[in-house]
């Protein structure tokens, strides 16, 4: 079959003409650029304003990280302090009677008499508790910027610890008072004195529990405090690694060096936290 030819309209054919002729005028190419340039332009500027914002949370996070190094490195250093000054000769001398006292009250108990040579001298220094910027502390890091876990963590062990050994050393001031108010025998003192079992049975521990406490206690503020400053100092130095891809001047890291106390002995060992650090280990 043949398909008879048929001339294109005139009018349509010339339509199509000037529609292509205003397709490829100056106007229309100059308007696609412009169009083209305009979404160029919004993609740049949201590009610039990320960056910017990116830059300065990260900027906010690693002031935030240094302000916490020096918080948590003050407490763990008050504690240190207050351990060797105050806390360790004292424990050490009360456990260390506490000792010869448990071989004295078993001959008691027994009946027998106790050595007349031998004497107990009952420390009733009051001590001071500590005063610690827990709050500036608590403050930084809850509302800081990219803040890990860990050092959340530590933040609440730090603040338990410096509550737990607050409330210590309260009972054993009120200890002091009761022993200074009450008028009973040497041996009894010394009994109450050391928690040790009186000739009716009954046993008067909350002297000796509080100073189990404070020392533990002590320890306990002194070691999570540093952690905690360990802790941020590190993410210091990786926020600071990210930021210096955005930023020509950035703030060095705070840091921190424990190696003394920890080298001496004065810090508690590692291990005795172990069973704590163990459920954040590889955690951030």
């Amino acid at each position: 079959m043949t398909i008879p030819f048929i001339d294109p309209d005139p009018i349509l054919v010339r339509a199509w003409e000037e529609v292509r002729a205003f397709l490829n005028s100056a106007f229309i190419s100059a308007f696609l650029s412009a169009l083209a340039g305009a979404g160029l332009g919004v993609w740049g500027a949201q590009r610039v304003t990320e960056r910017s914002a990116r830059r300065k949370e990260l900027l906010d996070a690693l002031r935030q990280a240094n302000a916490l190094v020096v918080l948590a490195a003050t407490i763990s250093n008050q504690a240190l302090a207050m351990k060797k000054q105050h806390i360790a000769p004292l424990s050490e001398r009360y456990f260390q009677e506490r000792k010869t006292a448990e071989s004295v009250n078993a001959t008691i108990l027994e009946g027998g008499r106790p050595p007349t040579s031998t004497a107990f001298k009952a420390e009733m220094v009051y001590i001071t508790a500590l005063t610690v910027p827990i709050d500036a502390l608590k403050n930084i890091a809850y509302s800081a910027q990219l803040m890990p876990g860990r050092a959340l963590a530590l933040v609440a062990m730090v603040e338990q610890s410096l509550t737990e050994m607050g409330h210590a050393i309260d009972i054993r001031s009120k200890q002091i008072e009761s022993f200074k108010a009450r008028s009973v025998t040497q041996e009894v003192t010394m009994q109450d004195y050391f928690g040790l079992k009186r000739r009716d049975g009954d046993t008067d521990s909350l002297y000796h529990d509080s100073m189990v406490a404070i020392t533990e206690y002590t320890d306990d503020v002194a070691f999570f405090g540093a952690e905690l400053a360990d802790e941020v100092q590190a993410h210091a130095s990786r926020v600071r690694n990210r930021l210096v891809k955005l930023a020509k001047v950035v703030p060095e890291v705070s840091t921190v060096d424990f190696s003394n106390p920890r080298g001496s002995g004065l810090m508690p060992p590692r291990e005795k936290y172990e069973s704590w650090l163990a459920g954040f280990r590889g955690k951030g």
